[in-house]
């Protein structure tokens, strides 16, 4: 019973941790539809799931291997236990990265077609060895028929060729969201950033709003947060100023009425 319950909470840690790596990555794809890209740290809350999951990971193997370990004095010497200890750390260690120095610099705001090539190894190395070593860690975890079977070297060779296909992605969509849009002519890139686009957005359709201006692409930038909302109070303000001295008080005018103007 023990050891049931020790299974079912390591893998509902990855479960929960793999979800929230899942539903990241997918919100950073469906930003894909926009011009300027920028790619925001995750949000507090799916730092701690990931952390939270992390820790009971780490956890519940240690308990499990020494379990196993207690009943079969051999279980230690499975070359695809040492295979995934090594990863583990190695998953750990790039977590510290992760929260240390990618996070931070993503918190910066700087669009993806500002980045220096320190803003790219900075990112892209670590995102990709984590979706990477996340997916091969959980895969070592059901690959049952790999036990005492598989070499240490071959589940290491099978990790690295993972790593170097996620990294070849990342990098890849990095550069897509790198390129401006073009509204005079559609390219290749806008093709598969909009199908990337729609893939994060579950297949959603992006829409503009009734009355919404298309950007062009070589606009100056005025697209932060902190512009949009001096202009709308900008706006607010001028709708609002009060008359000045001598200037006429417009009003709403109806047929059964004349405009009164301010008195003198």
């Amino acid at each position: 019973m023990l050891h049931l319950a020790l299974v079912f909470l390591h893998f509902l840690a990855a479960a929960l941790a793999l979800g929230a790596i899942v539903a990241t990555d997918l919100r950073l794809l469906s930003k894909l539809a926009q011009d300027r890209v920028r790619i925001a740290p995750p949000n507090a809350f799916v730092s701690r799931i990931v952390t939270v999951s992390l820790v009971v990971l780490c956890t519940t193997g240690a308990a499990i291997v020494a379990q196993a370990a207690l009943v079969r004095t051999d279980e230690l010497a499975n070359p695809k236990l040492h295979a995934k200890l090594l990863l583990v750390v190695l998953l750990v260690a790039n977590a510290f990265v992760l929260h240390h120095v990618t996070f931070p610099r993503l918190a910066r705001g700087r669009r993806i077609a500002r980045w220096h090539a320190a803003d790219w190894i900075a990112v892209a190395v670590p995102v990709a060895a984590s979706n990477a070593l996340w997916l091969f860690v959980a895969l070592l975890g059901v690959a049952h028929q790999w036990n005492n079977v598989v070499p240490f070297g071959e589940i290491l060779g099978a990790a690295t060729v993972a790593y170097l296909a996620v990294q070849a992605g990342v990098c890849g969509i990095l550069v897509i969201a790198a390129t401006p849009i073009d509204p005079e002519q559609q390219r290749w890139t806008d093709v598969v950033r909009r199908a990337l686009a729609s893939i994060g957005d579950l297949g959603a359709a992006r829409a503009p709003a009734p009355g919404t201006p298309r950007r062009r692409y070589d606009d100056p930038v005025d697209d932060d947060d902190d512009s949009q909302l001096a202009a709308a109070i900008a706006i607010v303000a001028a709708r609002t100023r009060a008359p000045r001295v001598g200037e006429p008080d417009l009003r709403l005018v109806t047929s059964n009425s004349e405009p009164r103007r301010r008195g003198r």
